[in-house]
């Protein structure tokens, strides 16, 4: 599912589209995640890619955020959503940490 609007493109991976309809509130969690991500909130990513993330963010290059669901009682509970941003920031990729994009 791709989605635009004035902070450019969303294009989300064919699993996540498809969570969409197991859990209304999930859509809720991944407007919440991109709003963090584009504030240069990287989640949960540590390390070596914490670093990279953090200067992709300030200097213009790509980087990446990783945020977990935590609704209880939801089927999706503690999936983790990968939110990237090339360098070009035109478009901003979401799927499901270990999915193939």
């Amino acid at each position: 599912m791709v989605t635009s609007s004035s902070a450019g493109t969303v294009q989300l991976s064919a699993q996540v589209s498809e969570c969409l309809s197991l859990d209304l509130l999930f859509i809720h969690f991944i407007s919440s995640s991109l709003v963090r991500h584009r504030a240069g909130d990287v989640g949960m990513v540590s390390g070596a890619d914490f670093e990279s993330s953090i200067a992709g963010f300030q200097y213009g290059g790509r980087y990446s955020s990783v945020f977990e669901y935590e609704q209880l009682g939801s089927s999706l509970v503690g999936q983790q959503l990968l939110v990237v941003s090339p360098s070009a920031r035109d478009t901003v990729f979401v799927s499901f940490v270990g999915e193939r994009y």
